[in-house]
């Protein structure tokens, strides 16, 4: 009780404190709990004013309570002759299940709002065992070392629980007790219960391996035809795959199957490959548990009708536009579609997304030959006659091939003067451009409607097997070749998973941010890429206020070096809090190294 006395005297003295001016911790209070007396004052927590905060929705029923449930039952005994309560936690303190079977010391937890559906992290009630999953070591916190004066009466001993596998934080298991109750006894035993949920959690992750052997053995009948099993950290293929596929990265093909996997989507779907072939991907779910549990492909090459293969060049594998790169099924469509017009004098309308590159397809319909550019916006600008009057003087020169771009913007009287003037004199070959949604517009646009052919360039965001290629093709454009720029696929990957509303514009001055002024031979990887960026990688669309929270949290795990203890202190919030915003944001993080 000596200890209890003077323990309790050092607790007022540091506690009442102001946070600038905390004493130095007296010898009785061990650093790990003044160092989380510390966090909970910064964080604007009191201790006679924190509550475990009721959660609108509970997990009860996730992976890890699933786990965990079966080994309760063979450790029930310590349960059954004690006043002990055994609590399971996620990783962000967010408490999953309870087993208590004294009545009088449930109905005291539940008092205290320690009961299934709460957060009990450090943010939330300051100093708890909890401190296991930031320490990443067994802890025991007794009576006065918890911050909240509602838990001095009790003591509690944690353990966190790391997957077996991939060696990440999954939560944590508490034995909680009265004071006058504590056993020395209650670490090793709480050590001991969690090296058993670990091994269940292992033989678990081979089961999981063995489930994706399974699946690729019932889909691989016929070793003729090319079949994958694979999730983010394994792939199994045949010998036909392993042929067809080559040097093909794996990510390219999981972040495919699990696009296929979270859109639902039905029936085949096309993947292209580095060197263009073009496949057919029948993607069916190893498991309907979660999203990420793996994925069979079933791969069909597709073939080429022989005017295709006539017209196709070594090293794409059909047509391509001048100067222009990509081997996505949309591009290499659109690539078909435009390759009808190509040295033919038909009026060509190239339609598309702001930004995605259709004044460029116009310049190679020309071949890259001279083509004069005159933009619709200047007849707003500089008035319709003086507009008209510069169309004219282009439609002098011999042989032009004129490209009017932003057509759109035309008003109904600027349309019918140029289309006056172009049939005064017609170029030797006219294109133009205009953004998609113009046609959405109640304004009548002759000139729009003057035009045979219309060639609409797909946005970016279908253009998933095409990035790899384009910024490669834009780093070398903004170098000039004289830089040897190389991205890592893991880069490659979290920009395929951005919408890119400005498409290929966008794109670009993101490459022109990260290779202007770089050195000779580096690697570009995840690490490298704005925080912004990385925000907006998230797996489900965030709003207005989530991208902003979540750029505030990758800005400072990038200004920390990805240090999360320093950079959720950077933010005011406990390392917990910062693994559940990241969690609730769809935030990314398994494959970014700083």
């Amino acid at each position: 009780m000596s200890w209890l006395r003077e323990f309790s005297q050092a607790r007022d003295d540091v506690l009442s404190s102001a946070v600038a001016q905390l004493p130095s911790p007296p010898r009785v209070i061990r650093p790990t709990v003044y160092d989380s007396w510390r966090r909970s004052r910064l964080q604007g927590l009191h201790p006679e004013r924190v509550e475990p905060r009721h959660l609108l929705e509970s997990e009860a029923d996730n992976y890890l309570a699933r786990a965990v449930s079966p080994i309760v039952a063979k450790y029930e005994a310590a349960l059954e002759h004690g006043a002990y309560a055994l609590v399971l936690t996620d990783r962000d303190g967010r408490l999953l299940r309870r087993w208590v079977k004294d009545p009088a010391l449930a109905a005291v937890m539940d008092n205290l709002g320690v009961a299934p559906g709460t957060n009990m992290d450090e943010s939330t009630v300051g100093t708890t065992s909890l401190i296991a999953m930031l320490t990443g070591r067994p802890e025991m916190i007794k009576g006065p070392e918890h911050f909240s004066e509602k838990f001095r009466e009790f003591s509690c001993s944690s353990a966190p629980i790391i997957h077996p596998v991939n060696h990440r934080l999954l939560g944590s298991v508490s034995l909680i007790c009265r004071l006058w109750d504590t056993a020395p006894i209650m670490l090793p035993w709480v050590i001991d219960f969690v090296a058993a949920v670990t091994e269940a959690l292992r033989i678990r992750a081979s089961h999981r391996e063995q489930q994706l052997l399974d699946a690729y053995t019932a889909h691989n009948r016929d070793a003729r035809h090319p079949v994958i099993a694979l999730d983010s950290k394994t792939i199994i293929t045949n010998a036909a795959a392993a042929r067809l596929l080559g040097g093909v990265d794996q990510s390219l093909l999981w972040e495919h199957a699990r696009r296929s996997l979270v859109d639902r989507l039905q029936g085949p779907t096309t993947l292209t490959l580095p060197d263009g072939q073009v496949l057919t991907v029948d993607c069916r779910a190893v498991s309907h548990e979660t999203d990420d549990a793996g994925a069979v492909l079933v791969i069909k090459k597709q073939a080429q009708s022989r005017r295709a293969v006539e017209g196709t060049s070594k090293a794409n594998g059909f047509t391509q536009l001048p100067g222009l790169v990509g081997r996505s099924a949309a591009w290499r469509a659109f690539c078909r579609d435009a390759a009808a017009h190509m040295g033919s004098r038909t009026p060509v309308l190239v339609t598309g997304e702001a930004g995605s590159g259709r004044l460029a397809v116009t310049q190679a319909l020309q071949g890259r030959r001279d083509v004069r550019v005159i933009d619709a916006a200047g007849a707003s600008s500089r008035g319709a006659e003086r507009w008209c009057r510069d169309l004219e003087a282009l439609l002098d020169i011999p042989d032009v091939s004129l490209v009017i771009r932003h057509v759109e913007l035309l008003t109904p009287t600027s349309a019918l003067a140029a289309l006056a003037t172009l049939r005064r004199a017609s170029p030797h070959r006219l294109l133009a451009t205009a953004e998609k949604p113009a046609f959405d517009s109640t304004r009548h646009n002759a000139l729009l409607d003057s035009f045979t052919a219309v060639l609409e360039v797909p946005p970016l965001r279908d253009r998933l097997e095409d990035f790899s290629d384009l910024v490669a093709h834009l780093t070398e454009r903004e170098t000039e070749g004289a830089v040897q720029v190389q991205w890592t696929p893991e880069a490659i990957q979290a920009l395929s998973r951005l919408d890119w509303p400005g498409n290929l514009n966008s794109l670009n001055a993101l490459v022109r941010r990260l290779v202007v002024g770089r050195s000779s031979g580096r690697r570009i990887g995840v690490e490298h890429l704005p925080p912004e960026y990385l925000a907006r990688g998230a797996r489900r669309p965030l709003a207005s206020l989530e991208q902003t929270e979540a750029q505030a949290i990758m800005n400072a795990l990038q200004a920390a070096g990805g240090n999360k203890n320093q950079a959720a202190l950077s933010l005011g919030i406990a390392r917990s809090t910062l693994y559940r915003k990241v969690r609730a944001l769809g935030l990314d993080l398994s494959s970014t190294v700083y």
